[in-house]
């Protein structure tokens, strides 16, 4: 924001024509600048839900730990196939992303912006409660071995930790990364909506 406050100042004291070629430095500044950080922790998250699954196959089939029943295997599928899924979702949003051009005209890079937040916005809606309830179907039915056997203490301990979590990450954590991207999304259209404004006075 400091640096779009500093080219604002730039355009008031400047002549109209330099005032559009500062307008259009701005759009393609603040553009590039905000696809970098929306695109870092997607880039990211899709390697690392793509190799999780392959640490998971290494637990269940290749360490030292012993599981055997027929529904760890199965919740080793859910969780693997859920998980590269997700990693699939991710990439794809990340390259929807990649693909909005910081050098189109102003109203187009604004259209593309607003075409990619209402995208996200729709994704989230389905793709988030989705995916929680199908990696907690997984993590559920590998749990059923794990805890077979434990003395209750154990049991409760470990269902109140992971139940814990799985609550934080989805209510709390999740829903703060979630609002941190929406305000760089909706940042980013405003300063967009009145660069092109102020062009249009031209």
């Amino acid at each position: 924001m400091k640096d779009f406050d500093a080219l604002k100042d730039l355009w008031q004291q400047s002549k109209p024509a330099e005032q559009k070629s500062v307008g259009l430095q701005a759009i393609t500044r603040q553009s590039k600048d905000t696809k970098a950080k929306l695109m870092r922790p997607l880039l990211i998250g899709s390697i690392t839900l793509f190799l999780t699954p392959f640490f998971v196959i290494w637990v269940v089939y290749f360490s030292k730990v012993q599981l055997n029943w027929i529904s760890t295997h199965i919740s080793v599928a859910i969780i693997a196939l859920v998980v590269w899924l997700q990693s699939i979702l991710t990439f794809f949003t990340w390259n929807k992303l990649r693909l909005i051009d910081d050098t189109a005209a102003p109203a187009q890079h604004l259209q593309q912006w607003e075409t990619y937040y209402a995208f996200r916005k729709k994704q989230i809606q389905w793709n988030k409660p989705l995916y929680f309830l199908f990696l907690n179907l997984g993590m559920g039915l590998y749990f059923l071995e794990v805890v077979h056997g434990r003395p209750i203490g154990y049991v409760l301990t470990l269902v109140a930790f992971y139940a814990g979590w799985m609550l934080y990450a989805y209510f709390i954590l999740g829903k703060r990364i979630l609002e941190k991207e929406e305000k760089r999304l909706k940042g980013i259209m405003d300063e967009l909506k009145e660069i092109e404004e102020q062009l249009k006075q031209e």
